[in-house]
């Protein structure tokens, strides 16, 4: 009887309220099942993905993946006969280029210029850069390096390839690269390629004997690099001369009025 009293007062008491659902009255029995299945899988779409974009943003998966401070990351060609042949050459100083032969080699020297950079100061331009423990697909280089010692020069191609340990440099918040730089002392591993003697120069150190890195294969360490060069105070406006004073006597004592 309570309930049955309670079911025939309540249309009254809703009578005078707006009905919630008044807007699903047109729609079918089939519509509101849809409803009733999709409104759940829509929040749990919402609710994933709000949570791995979170993930996403956290530090440590913005941070390089698969870093290796002392080198570039996976993807270089550094097959197990290569690996070998660097750890034979690491056994024996650095050839000098002057008497480089042709085949595998390991010598040092300084870079001394470049066919293109990546912008910078005069004398240290950039000229390889890519971020710390990536492949060689992001990597940028100039298209030519000239590596000098004290016997003479030689230049390095297919840079982009380049296996290259060097200082990591923090450039944001989560954002961490290596780079080369003219002026840095380097050592290289690649196959040298001999160039055909010509006219020798004025200054043997700028004879360039052969070519390094034309079968893929370069591994490049940074010796030593010289501190950046300090930035050029910009010159002040020069102040302004001080006036000449006057000798002409009425300037200083105007004429006196006459009577």
């Amino acid at each position: 009887m309570i309930t049955a009293a309670t079911l025939g007062l309540a249309p009254a008491e809703l009578a005078g309220d707006e009905d919630p659902f008044a807007m699903f009255g047109g729609w079918d029995s089939g519509q509101l099942v849809w409803l009733a299945i999709l409104v759940p899988v829509a929040v749990l779409v919402f609710t994933v993905g709000s949570r791995r974009v979170r993930a996403q943003l956290r530090p440590s998966a913005l941070g390089p993946r698969g870093r290796d401070h002392g080198g570039a990351g996976r993807g270089y060609p550094r097959d197990e006969a290569w690996r070998e042949t660097v750890e034979r050459l690491e056994a024996r100083a650095p050839t000098p280029i002057a008497r480089a032969q042709d085949g595998p080699i390991r010598i040092a020297g300084v870079i001394t210029r470049s066919m293109g950079n990546l912008g910078g100061p005069a004398g240290r331009e950039c000229v390889w850069r890519n971020r710390a423990g990536a492949g060689p697909q992001t990597a940028v280089a100039s298209e030519l390096l000239v590596v000098t010692d004290p016997t003479g020069s030689c230049g390095v191609e297919g840079l982009e390839q380049a296996r290259v340990f060097a200082p990591v440099e923090k450039v944001g918040a989560h954002h961490e690269a290596m780079s080369l730089y003219v002026g840095d002392r380097i050592e290289i591993f690649g196959r040298f390629a001999r160039e055909p003697e010509g006219q020798p120069d004025d200054d043997p150190t700028q004879h360039v004997h052969g070519t390094l890195g034309a079968d893929g294969r370069l591994d490049v360490r940074v010796l030593e690099r010289p501190a950046a060069p300090a930035p050029t105070a910009e010159p002040h406006a020069e102040a302004a001369p001080p006036e000449t004073p006057t000798n002409d006597s009425t300037a200083s004592h105007p004429p006196e009025p006459e009577p």
